[in-house]
């Protein structure tokens, strides 16, 4: 099946059919000759969907759309599988060539189909006369409607159905047709066959835009988006192994030699000796399956397969089979009413596809008059319905044998089934007791209370409650919704929390929960699920529940890429099979791990070998009684022996070094800064405590907030305004309830020193040391032991494989939670060598210190050594990270090793490092690793790549040094305060070779100006390397500036020497210097750039030596003197013209040659003084204020846009414009700032 077709379809089919249905809608609203009844039935279903701002009548047009796409798109299987009538009704008769329907064409030389009354066929033939083809095939697609809604009501309005009223206007186009389309995209497979799974992928893709855009606003989830954020289409061979397991199991326990067995490929054998508590069952009419979330449909549609065999092994005959496995054995559920249709459109086709008479024999039922006993497939949507409060009394009335238990909570509760969905428990006879209430108000025998439900609703919830009733199934099979708590608004979150405690954290879950209510006691039960509940602390209580009350016969163990239509890590799953009874806790269950598949296939094949093979690899039997050796009880059935010794006998790291969540602001964005944002003395880096902190009168003081993947030292970058002991947090309110939104939790343990990791990361864990001084974040939760000597002992056994390998096991997710690493076992090494980690934190220390990122950077590591050639100091640079980079690998390897053999897991942890792996900032291996799949890199790229880092850093540092942030006669910071000045500079530095700018504005324009970017960095380069090399500096830095990666497309090779290294210097500071600094310091540069349209005048500030008088010098001593020059230029470039003597071609072809000199001027004159005119000069009147303490996002925006309270926006921002880096970031603050704004969070400072 090509999917990518069917994505590709759905996709564009969703786009133009709503497009054509908002149309449709406004053009017959205003239609004059509308009916008053038509005009009326669409105005109410405007009205009742319309959505919150925007087109009032999009809500309806989307409903429109998805209609007529799930009618055309069943016509269309139908007219394949030649069932849809007479002639194709939106296919082309084969071989015409036209691409018009061949019922439409048919109807042109008066031929109709049987389906087709009198009175339509003389409308049709007149319409078709009239030459108003679209009307005409409007009227026998109505007519086909109303035929196939007798037999299938959900998928086929009645005649009078609203959204007939405004079909698709492309029906009949020749050029662009949704319903063309359609029938291009589905058809017979190679061998013919038709396969109903593509209505299912349609309804996947056809949502997939919804889910999306609901995703990504992040919103809390409700009734409205709860479907379409839920829906994932179940892969075929997961379907299988669940129906197999269960279904088939419960046949093959009654007919062991029944040859369904060998077509079953992912029947899972049982582990020998085990005994089987689940149900067989003999006769096929016994069979009672559900899926309570059913989608469209897809667990049911292979599960009537196997029903089908079944019933063909037991002897019935063939034209009694669908029917009885439709009425009999397949139930459905889903709060979703598109996908509720699809299901029963799917199954409808699969008794078509078994039995080609099966829709025949239903059509000649239902014409013969009277009552039909057909009521359709049992598929039910589960939706709100409101309905009386009934009395005790009446209850034991109208249900004969008391039933009231339950009623009330149910009743209430069905008010909000389409958000409760099946999760909603129901009580034995509450169905037939609200049949007794519908007959009593059609008999008259009870009054209908104004406003009241009338019969309908109560039969409405009678066909759901006949459904949903406790304990009536012998199987269930479900990929159920997933859906964490924290996403869902209320009245769900207060459901979950009230009904399923113990599985509230994910919808998903709470199924689990409500299967073992839906199912008989020893029942079948196969799911598919999210994997987090096998480990995360959040599910602890679920777990021992399920091991007690349920028996696991198996588990695939998925992980990620299970579904290949959603790609990526994106979800982790697992699907199992249980008997709905408890068990021994010593019987074991068959885990099968197939997490290593890179993809569905890999997976499912791995699966079909491990279901039979005992001796399979991937094979693992195990106990709820093993498992319950590990605290918290996740299901690590891989853990080997030795592994679970260690959890027996060590003691859980938590009760050694406690385990924190810190502090969470609520709003990081007012409270969080990267250290280079704000102003040097408003922040303290070396409190030792709270007092301490509290003493120093700063504001802003070192946070731990977690970060990238990075071991031993490091990720030491932000800051938190905690002033006055954290004042401003502490009281942070919400502003209408008075609640407290930040969290600030365990107080005592801030500033003091800690083994810290990182909450959410997207591959292996890594742990680092902090020092004193640091408040850690609740996403970087902290280890806090009494000792230092006893920190430094855990951070070698967290870093350690064992540990990753004890991780793997009860938190293989991205998420890392306090509990799980408080329950990692230790056990207490005889002698622990301290000097190995050390060593690895000095290294580690070191190396995250060599950049100008980190507040104790001193210069640039490659100055070592007095070389005067850069090359030289490049290359030095390069040995000693690779040689540092090797060490640290070797000290890591003896640390797994050490480790390993404590925990007596030397031959089954790995213990070698790879060097890719050694998260040095300067490790070659590690910064520049190819991305997966990609080829690894020659030696010389890597060189070459390290080169062009440091040729980067080197100019970052450059420019830092004319700025005054640096200085190359002492280390470190320098003016980083805020409005430093050059006198500022003179008082901290007392000789120095080198001057800042006066200004603080470095001019980038090509070397317009004596200060101009590119003349600066050589004055750097010359005191630094001197000046007799300087030609070959800039040569080698140029060069390395020039570096491009390799690609799988493309070998990697080495830069040339440019053909002009000053114009390549001028080139790179002109465009990429502004976006690599941006880059490198996290999205909150410190030089920005102002900048024309273009670019052709751009100049750099320093935002600490920025003060409201910047931008007037900007402009006076910079951008009106370089327009002045140009114009200069200009008038010189027109004398020579002059000067051009002669009316030949040559003198003619001379001036020409001017003439576009001079026009190209002009026009950058025009560029400039245009962006002087509308943007400099209007900014520099302004005299914008800048506070610090804002941080970068917000002082950015308030001088690029000139923001001021008394004035409006300039039109265009004066930072970046010529820069898209730059441009797209101030672009998406900007948006992020006016966001707040709206909600009334504008925290910034203004003037």
């Amino acid at each position: 099946m090509n999917t990518s077709a069917l994505e590709s379809l759905a996709t564009a089919s969703r786009e133009r059919l709503i497009e054509m249905s908002v149309a449709a809608i406004e053009r017959k609203m205003a239609d004059p000759l509308l009916s008053d009844a038509d005009r009326s039935r669409l105005t109410h279903a405007v009205d009742k969907h319309a959505e919150a701002g925007g087109n009032r009548v999009l809500g309806a047009a989307k409903v429109v759309a998805y209609s007529w796409f799930n009618r055309l798109t069943a016509l269309r299987y139908m007219d394949a599988m030649g069932i849809s009538g007479d002639y194709g009704v939106v296919t082309p008769a084969e071989g015409s060539g036209t691409g018009v329907p061949e019922c439409v064409q048919r109807a042109r030389g008066g031929d109709f189909d049987r389906h087709i009354g009198e009175d339509v066929r003389a409308r049709v033939a007149q319409l078709l006369f009239d030459n108003r083809d679209l009307d005409a095939y409007v009227l026998l697609l109505r007519e086909y409607f109303t035929s196939w809604h007798q037999v299938m009501p959900g998928v086929f309005p009645e005649a009078d159905d609203w959204t007939n009223l405004v079909p698709p206007t492309d029906l009949l186009s020749a050029a662009e047709s949704v319903r063309a389309d359609i029938v291009v995209a589905i058809g017979p497979d190679e061998s013919g066959r038709m396969d109903v799974e593509v209505i299912g992928w349609l309804y996947q893709f056809y949502i997939a835009a919804r889910k999306k855009e609901i995703n990504e606003s992040k919103a809390k989830i409700d009734k409205d988006t709860l479907a379409p954020v839920t829906q994932l289409f179940t892969p075929h061979w997961v379907v299988r192994y669940l129906v197999e397991n269960t279904l088939g199991k419960q046949w093959l326990r009654a007919h062991p030699d029944s040859v369904l067995r060998e077509q079953f490929e992912y029947l899972v054998t049982p582990a020998e000796g085990q005994e089987d508590q689940g149900l067989a069952i003999a006769d096929p009419e016994d069979f009672r399956v559900i899926d309570p979330a059913c989608g469209s449909g897809h667990m049911l549609t292979y599960a009537f397969d196997v029903l089908w065999d079944m019933y063909v092994e037991a002897g019935y005959p063939t034209r009694q089979i669908a029917r009885l496995i439709l009425e009999k054995n397949l139930h459905g559920a889903d709060v979703d009413g598109r996908a509720a249709q699809l299901a029963f459109f799917a199954l409808t086709m699969k008794a078509v596809e078994h039995d080609a008479r099966f829709l025949e024999r239903i059509e000649r039922e239902s014409q013969r008059g009277g009552e039909t006993s057909w009521r359709g497939p049992r598929i039910v949507h589960v939706e709100s319905v409101e309905l009386d409060e009934l009395s005790p009394a009446e209850i034991a009335d109208a249900s004969g044998d008391g039933v009231s238990l339950g009623i009330s909570q149910l009743i209430e509760q069905l008010r909000h089934a389409d958000t409760y969905g099946s999760l909603i428990r129901v009580p034995a006879g509450a169905s037939a007791l609200f049949r007794e209430i519908a007959r009593r108000i059609d008999a008259g025998e009870r009054q209908q209370l104004l406003g009241g439900a009338d019969s309908e609703d109560w039969l409405r919830a009678a066909d759901m409650c006949e459904i949903l009733e406790d304990g009536c199934y012998t199987t269930l099979v479900a990929n159920p919704p997933y859906l964490g708590m924290r996403k869902a608004k209320d009245p769900l979150k207060r459901f979950a929390n009230k009904h399923y405690k113990r599985s509230s954290t994910d919808l998903c879950t709470m199924f689990i929960e409500r299967a073992a209510s839906l199912a008989q006691r020893r029942g079948a039960i196969g799911m598919i699920t999210m994997h987090a509940w096998m480990f995360l602390d959040s599910y602890r209580e679920l777990r021992p529940w399920m091991l007690s009350a349920m028996s696991i016969d198996s588990m695939a163990h998925l992980g990620t890429r299970a579904f290949d239509s959603i790609g990526g890590e994106v979800v982790q799953t697992t699907a199992f099979t249980t008997t709905n009874a408890s068990c021994d806790a010593d019987r074991a269950g068959v885990y099968l791990r197939l997490v290593d598949g890179r993809n569905e296939a890999e997976k499912a094949q791995l699966l079909r070998e491990a279901a039979r093979n005992n001796a399979h690899d991937l094979r693992f039997e195990t106990s709820a009684s093993t498992l319950a050796v590990i605290p918290g009880r996740p299901i690590v059935y891989w853990a080997s022996q030795e592994m679970l010794d260690a959890f027996a006998t060590g003691t859980p790291l938590g009760e050694i070094a406690p385990a924190k969540q810190g502090l969470a602001t609520a709003d990081n964005e007012r409270f969080l800064r990267q250290w280079f944002e704000v102003s040097a003395d408003r922040s303290d880096m070396r409190v030792r405590d709270r007092e301490d902190a509290l003493a120093s009168g700063a504001r802003w003081f070192p946070y731990n907030k977690g970060g990238q993947f990075r071991k031993w030292w490091g990720n030491q970058d932000c800051v938190v305004n905690w002033e006055s002991d954290g004042y401003l947090i502490r009281s942070f309110v919400d502003s209408e309830s008075g609640k407290l939104r930040s969290r600030p939790q365990n107080l005592d343990f801030y500033f003091r020193p800690s083994v810290s990791w990182s909450k959410v990361t997207a591959g292996a864990i890594a742990f680092r040391s902090y020092p004193k001084g640091f408040i850690f974040d609740v996403a970087g939760t902290s280890l806090y032991a009494n000792a230092l000597a006893k920190n430094m002992e855990i951070l070698a056994l967290v870093n350690s494989s064992v540990a990753f390998n004890v991780l793997s096991m009860i938190a293989p997710t991205v998420n890392f939670e306090v509990g799980q690493i408080a329950a990692i076992p230790c056990i207490e090494p005889g002698n622990f060598n301290l000097a190995p980690v050390e060593r690895l934190i000095e290294i580690f220390r070191t190396d995250w210190d060599a950049r100008e990122t980190s507040w104790d950077f001193a210069r640039p590591p490659y100055l070592r050594g007095g070389h005067s050639l850069l090359q030289d100091a490049f290359d030095d640079w390069y040995r000693r990270s690779c040689e540092t980079a090797e060490e640290a690998q070797r000290v890591e390897t003896e640390n797994n090793r050490y480790w390993a053999d404590v925990y007596g897991l030397a031959g089954e942890v790995e213990v070698d490092v790879p060097l890719s792996r050694v998260s040095l900032t300067y490790n070659p291996r590690f910064a520049f690793a190819p991305t997966k799949g990609a080829p690894e890199r020659s030696e010389e790229e890597y060189r070459w790549l390290h080169y062009q880092r440091s040729a980067r850093e080197l100019i970052s540092w450059a420019i830092g040094v004319t700025m005054g942030r640096y200085s190359v006669a002492v280390p470190g910071l320098v003016l980083a305060d805020q409005a430093s000045s050059l006198d500022d500079f003179r008082a901290r530095v007392a000789e120095s070779r080198l001057e800042p700018d006066d200004d603080g504005i470095i001019p980038v324009t090509g070397g317009a100006f004596d200060d101009d970017a590119t003349r600066r960095v050589k004055a750097v380069l010359r005191v630094v390397f001197g000046a007799a090399d300087l030609g070959d500096n800039i040569e080698f830095l140029t060069r390395c500036l020039a570096v491009k990666p390799g690609s799988s497309t493309a070998e990697f090779v080495p830069p040339v020497i440019p053909a002009d290294p000053d114009r390549a210097l001028e080139d790179y500071m002109a465009k990429s210097f502004a976006a690599d600094h941006q880059k490198d310091y996290s999205g909150r540069p410190v030089y920005w750039s102002l900048e024309s349209p273009k670019g052709t005048f751009r100049a750099l500030l320093y935002l600490h030596r920025y003060t409201p008088d910047t931008v007037g010098q900007v402009l006076t001593k910079y951008a009106a003197p370089f327009v002045d020059r140009l114009k200069a230029e200009s008038e010189a470039i027109g004398r020579e013209r002059d000067a051009v003597m002669g009316d030949d071609k040559k003198a003619d072809r001379e001036r020409a040659r001017i003439d576009k000199r001079r026009a190209e001027i002009d026009a950058t004159i025009a560029e400039v003084q245009g962006f002087i005119d509308s943007i400099l000069q209007p900014l520099a009147q302004r005299r914008i204020h800048l506070d610090l303490d804002d941080g970068v996002r917000i002082n950015r925006l308030k001088l690029a846009y000139g923001w001021r309270t008394d004035l409006a926006d300039l039109p265009q921002p004066a930072i970046g414009a010529a820069t898209a880096a730059i441009k797209k970031e101030i672009e998406k603050d900007l948006k992020w700032a006016r966001k707040e704004a709206a909600k009334n969070n504008a925290w910034w400072s203004e003037r």
